[in-house]
């Protein structure tokens, strides 16, 4: 069985941002917590953790920091030049 992939760089930079966010705006990983019902290791696994997060549990704390999910994206990852479409590949 594969393992999970993880993009551990993109989730470092949404971590980073979900923590600019939330001390530029005095909001606390308990204020976090009160706000989305999440346990104390659930908002600190999304904010600070290591792990992978889902989008649920992503677009909650957004709510608590009362932000948009985009406000959380504002980064670019790089394409890769990936080979012909199979479709393409057929003509």
């Amino acid at each position: 069985m594969a393992e999970q992939f993880i993009d551990k760089e993109s989730l470092g930079l949404i971590r980073e941002r979900l923590w600019e966010i939330s001390n530029a705006k005095k909001i606390t990983l308990e204020d976090i917590q009160d706000r989305t019902d999440f346990s104390y290791s659930q908002v600190y696994r999304i904010v600070r953790g290591k792990n992978n997060i889902s989008i649920s549990g992503l677009i909650e704390v957004c709510r608590a920091l009362e932000i948009q999910p985009i406000e959380v994206f504002s980064f670019k990852v790089k394409i890769p030049n990936y080979p012909p479409l199979r479709k393409e590949l057929k003509r």
